[in-house]
């Protein structure tokens, strides 16, 4: 069996920029995680089956990069595959096509923890079966940190809505917040995400970000920490 999965999505106007009707990053970000928790469980590796080991998927980051306008309402095709596992992390890779054109292409880098301690599950005897599909859409990269001296904070509280099933801030959230400051207006080139430290409810994340070029850094702190490191290209 080649493990690879594939379903469909129609989208709807609230997947959509309010301003410029191109898709949010929070809706590609969802249906990216949609897709690896569906594949996972498909495979009998999903929240259910690790929850019973106190185990839990954890995403690191996530980047994905724009081909084509998508409209709305447009019924699209989303395709995901993991590729060989590392010594402590799983990579996995995505695809949206609509009117058999590659719109969308995405790659996510995956760590199981335990779910009480938060500590790094070493799986050696964790391991998706079947043929592994060929094929790399991305690399992701290392973002770099950078002072935040002389720029304005914008302070987001988490609520109850904004958390997933593991008890801290859902990934796909802090797309929300960084495009609350940001109002793009435009489509974007790609979008790129590195998750440092959890954030949970109620606590205060301050989101920075600094123009470089064409690009935005953009970088979240709780506690005086660093919760997660981003980019924007445009």
């Amino acid at each position: 069996m080649e493990l690879i999965y594939n379903t469909t999505y129609r989208l709807r106007p609230s997947d959509f920029r309010p301003t410029n009707d191109t898709l949010s990053s929070e809706t590609l970000l969802d249906i990216f995680q949609d897709l690896a928790g569906d594949h996972a469980t498909r495979l009998g590796l999903g929240f259910k089956e690790f929850f019973e080991r106190d185990l839990i998927w954890m995403i690191v980051s996530s980047r994905y990069e724009i081909y084509e306008d998508i409209p709305m309402y447009a019924i699209i095709e989303a395709t995901t595959w993991p590729r060989p596992k590392g010594k402590i992390d799983f990579f996995r890779d995505y695809k949206i096509t609509y009117n058999g054109k590659v719109c969308v292409k995405a790659t996510s880098r995956w760590i199981i923890a335990n779910y009480k301690t938060r500590k790094i599950y070493i799986p050696r005897d964790i391991d998706f079966t079947g043929e592994y599909h060929d094929e790399k859409t991305c690399e992701l990269n290392r973002l770099a940190d950078f002072s935040v001296e002389g720029l304005i904070p914008h302070k987001f509280i988490p609520q109850y809505m904004d958390l997933d099933h593991n008890g801290h801030v859902n990934n796909i959230k802090y797309a929300t917040f960084i495009e609350n400051v940001l109002k793009l207006e435009h489509q974007i080139k790609a979008f790129e995400i590195n998750y440092v430290k959890e954030a949970k409810m109620g606590e205060e994340i301050n989101i920075y970000v600094k123009e470089n070029g064409n690009d935005f850094d953009i970088k979240g702190v709780v506690n005086n920490e660093t919760c997660f490191l981003a980019k924007i290209e445009r």
